[in-house]
């Protein structure tokens, strides 16, 4: 929960009369600090500031900013900035402006705001007053240290511990271990939530309160009895021998002056998992017992402060209500174990022991900068049936996360709750949550630190028969910021968007995970679903820790594995697609926020990783990993269209070539060269390899290999028209259905588009049988988008994501344009497709609101747009001459401010700077 401070100052604040010489109407608006509003807990030294501009001008640019920086609100009002002022510097650069001024100190408090003046000189008004607050700079600013309980590890982990480090291996021999394990091992014993609390007393006024705290493997902060925040399944999943994430939460508000309770539950979280899966996370090094490193930072208003930490005051309890709890095997509940007032002053705890000191984890304490986990919505049952051994409950749509239960029933009664999803790689107890009533009459439930994936639930155990509404599903997923709107005048692609939108809201726990099966971040993802979730949502944050996730498990051959983090990792898994989003990911990140340091950050594993693939090739050939994986006429998920030398060999050409791109952004000018020689090389074997010269067709000719070959540029300019042909003749042979699977799809619709088949994709997209969307979701009465074609297997966007791309890059024609990242310059250039009427989509970049609207009219085609301050677009009409284009009515040749880039025989192409515009291209 991110709570502001002084909410009321900040609404007093965000109206300034201009001075004198001030632009009134122009205004920099949606500060940020490291891509967020109003940030707790930044440990950059420095933080990269950001901001939009506001304005009613056309054509505005910046040429100059000034950011003021205090670490009091009101100073900062009067004028004072004591941490830092910038002084009018000469630049256009709007976003990631590294804050430089006084050396900033853990738990500092900094507030912000900017200004900034156009080409004419004329400047804005200052912007209305932004935050952040500092996190903990170093690991000495813990004054604390880790504490812990007398919980031990099960006999399962005990023995784990006794055996050798686990290495690489082969894929059958991992899936052999498990059958070893899931036949011979039993999982019966207790995994209980360990509660904490201590108490403090205070006689100062309190300005501000803020706690830092890891809870190990996940928490929940008490204070005074109330639950501090809304967020959920805290701190996010890493491997905790590189890096463990802390909390920061603004606890102002519920501070009181004199006594006070501090009051924790932690739970086991993937830190001590409890039953062992077949992606072998149950290897890990790091796993223990749950274990709390805390800090309540108190500010007084008199100016001093106190500080209360993890220590030997603190008492626990592992006999509490939560008697088990794993994150993929469930929980259970005994209510009559609960201790009513636990987490409140005053509580007897002479049963309670002393908390005991524990071995920190090996990895680096950093700070957590992520959209929280909460509860989005909640679903109330559809119906309810008798089985055999109970009642099974339909929440009428796929979920990510619990139900809200009402039980009745004597004490100690039993009841199971089963969440059916699809477990068989989990070893043991999988979603199965118990609760044991206390006979005072009716009790709700819900979980606290394993969520599930789900559409039904069956109860066992009850005698009486349950009421529909007796169940409410939870979603419980990332709350990620709105970034686009998408619709149009086909309802079937808008109900597609709907679901998109239901299944990423499924389907992202901190990081991007399959709820129903594995809860695991399963890589290749990021290519089918890092451009779609980019225009739908502000995803900076997420994929820039899972980079950072990527970075700290690349092998020191090279090797990355396809479950990140995880220990499931051996040469013969997935291939070049999946451990090659460390270079993917980074490119993203790169073309929708500019961001240099993950560049920078991650360069020297993606180089290992390139390093791994050129390793094990032969010729420039990587013969490795699982293909064009899920294809409709697959075998097991493996291709049988499309030969995985191909496409695997297009990976290692591909991130070749973005590693020479990135070597040039950070001046290593000779990698730079290497990497182009590479590609060549690459490029070169992969067409001896793989083309037909003379017909144009690459291997079997199947629509993955001709499509991706035009894609990533390995076609020879000569050769382009045959190829281009060859993928025509290989969509007919489909009756215009696809043929892709896991790395062909993320790139088929819109590049058909790019190559002048707008209509193909649209007749593509909207195929009514199987294979394709429609039939996978509403053929199948799907809910949310699912791994397969034929809409079964678990929900996930690898396969369907990538339509709800094409809305926004090809129909809407919001595009990057090569080569500048960010939306500085960027491309319009709508798809008046066959089957259309019309199109509208916004898109919130770091740069502010892109819009494209566009509407077949009988007097022409219509488009309305909307380009950012700061930014020029080039801007796509289908008029063949520019005398037929109308801008507000008026004939754009007649205007200077409307020059003309290019006129072909598909359409005039105009350069724009800001504001919005609305233009006519008139019918001849």
């Amino acid at each position: 929960m991110k709570q502001y401070y002084l909410s009321l100052l900040f609404l007093m604040l965000s109206v300034q009369p201009p001075a004198a010489q001030e632009t009134a109407a122009t205004v920099p608006v949606h500060l940020r600090c490291e891509y967020d509003i109003n940030p707790l807990g930044i440990d950059k030294p420095q933080p990269r500031l950001s901001w939009h501009i506001e304005t009613p001008e056309r054509n505005w640019y910046q040429a100059a900013y000034e950011i003021v920086v205090a670490s009091d609100s009101v100073e900062l009002l009067n004028g004072s900035h004591d941490l830092w002022s910038s002084g009018k510097i000469t630049s256009d650069q709007n976003i990631g402006v590294l804050y430089n001024g006084v050396h900033l100190k853990s738990a500092n408090n900094c507030w912000w705001k900017v200004r900034v003046w156009d080409k004419k000189g004329n400047v804005s008004a200052w912007s209305a007053i932004a935050y952040w607050k500092m996190g903990l700079l170093r690991e000495g600013d813990w004054k604390g240290g880790w504490i812990g309980s007398d919980m031990e590890l099960t006999g399962y982990q005990r023995g784990l511990k006794a055996l050798p480090d686990f290495d690489m291996e082969t894929e059958n021999s991992m899936w052999q271990r498990a059958d070893s394990i899931r036949k011979h091992v039993r999982f019966d014993e207790e995994a209980p939530a360990v509660y904490m609390r201590r108490e403090f007393t205070h006689r100062k006024t309190v300005k501000r309160a803020t706690a830092y705290m890891c809870g190990l493997g996940y928490h929940e902060l008490y204070l005074n009895g109330q639950r501090v925040s809304d967020e959920l399944l805290n701190p996010a999943y890493t491997d905790y021998q590189k890096r463990v994430l802390y909390n920061t939460y603004n606890v102002t508000s519920l501070v009181r002056q004199g006594q006070n309770a501090i009051g924790v539950i932690l739970g086991n979280g993937w830190y001590n998992p409890i039953v062992p899966h077949g992606l072998r996370f149950y290897t890990a090094d790091y796993i223990n017992t749950p274990r709390l490193l805390f800090q309540l930072f108190l500010e007084y208003t008199d100016g001093s402060s106190a500080v209360i930490t993890s220590d030997r005051h603190w008492k626990f309890t592992t006999k509490g209500p939560v008697r088990y709890n794993d994150i993929l095997g469930g929980e259970t509940y005994d209510a009559r174990q609960e201790m009513p007032g636990w987490s409140a002053t005053g509580f007897q705890d002479a049963g309670w022991n002393q908390c005991l000191p524990v071995d920190k984890p090996q990895g680096k304490t950093v700070a957590q900068q992520l959209s929280p986990v909460t509860r989005l919505s909640y679903h109330p049952a559809t119906g309810v049936e008798k089985t055999e051994s109970g009642y099974r409950f339909d929440l009428g749509r796929e979920l990510c996360g619990w139900v809200k239960i009402k039980l009745k029933g004597r004490e100690g009664q039993r009841i199971k709750i089963q969440y059916l999803g699809a477990g068989s790689h989990t070893l043991g107890r999988y979603q199965t949550h118990y609760i044991i009533l206390d006979g005072k009459g009716e009790k709700v439930v819900e979980p606290r630190f394993s969520y599930n994936g789900f559409r039904y639930i069956t109860v066992e155990g009850i005698d009486y028969t349950p009421a529909v509404d007796d169940v409410v599903g939870v979603l419980v997923a990332t709350r990620l910021e709105k970034a686009g709107t998408f619709s149009c005048s086909n309802e079937r692609l808008n109900s597609i968007q709907d679901i998109f939108i239901n299944t990423i809201n499924n389907y992202i726990v901190h990081l991007p995970n399959d709820p129903t099966r594995e809860k695991s971040g399963w890589v290749q993802d990021i290519q089918g679903g890092f451009d779609v979730n980019a225009y739908n949502f502000n995803v900076a944050g997420m994929y820039r820790k899972w980079q950072y996730d990527f970075n700290d498990i690349v092998h020191s051959n090279g090797y990355v594995p396809p479950v990140v983090p995880s220990r499931f990792d051996g040469p013969t898994i997935n291939g070049p697609w999946w451990g090659g989003m460390i270079i993917y990911n980074t490119e993203k990140l790169y073309e929708y926020y500019q961001d240099l340091d993950i560049v920078r950050d991650s360069y020297d594993g993606m180089k290992r990783y390139l390093g791994y693939l050129q390793s094990i090739s032969k010729d420039h050939i990587v013969e490795w990993g699982l293909g064009d994986w899920m294809e409709p006429s697959s075998e097991g998920g493996r291709p049988t269209s499309t030969p995985v030398p191909l496409t695997s060999t297009i990976a290692f050409y591909h991130f070749t070539k973005k590693m020479a791109v990135f070597a040039g952004l950070l001046h290593q000018s000779s990698d730079s060269l290497y990497f182009e020689k590479q590609a060549l090389s690459i490029k070169k074997s992969y067409n001896r390899r793989f083309l037909n010269a003379q017909t144009g067709q690459y291997a079997l000719g199947s629509q993955a290999a001709q499509l991706m070959s035009l894609h990533f540029g390995l076609v020879p300019d000569d050769k382009r028209e045959l190829v281009l042909q060859k993928l025509k003749e290989a969509i007919a042979r489909k009756n215009g259905h696809l043929s892709t699977g896991f790395v062909a799809t993320p790139v088929l619709l819109t590049t058909l588009c790019d190559l002048g088949l707008a209509n193909e994709a649209y007749q593509m997209a909207t195929k009514e049988d199987y294979p394709g969307w429609i039939d996978m979701i509403f053929n199948k009465g799907n809910t949310v988008m699912k791994e397969s074609w034929d809409g079964g297997l678990v929900q996930m966007p690898s396969l369907a994501g990538p339509v709800g791309y094409w809305f926004f890059h090809s129909l809407a024609g919001i595009r990057t344009l090569p080569g500048t990242p960010a939306f500085k310059k960027f491309i319009i250039k709508p798809q008046p497709v066959e089957g259309l009427t019309w199109v509208s989509a916004t898109y919130q970049s770091v740069r502010g609101e892109i819009k494209s609207a566009w509407k077949k009219e009988t007097a022409g085609f219509q488009l309305q747009i909307k380009i950012p301050a700061n930014t020029t677009a080039l801007v796509y009409l289908p008029a063949t001459a520019a005398d037929t284009i109308l801008e507000d009515g008026k004939i754009i040749t007649n205007d200077s401010n409307f020059p003309v880039e290019e006129t072909t025989s598909t359409g005039t192409v105009i350069r724009l700077g800001s504001g919005s515009y609305s233009f006519l291209a008139k019918k001849r």
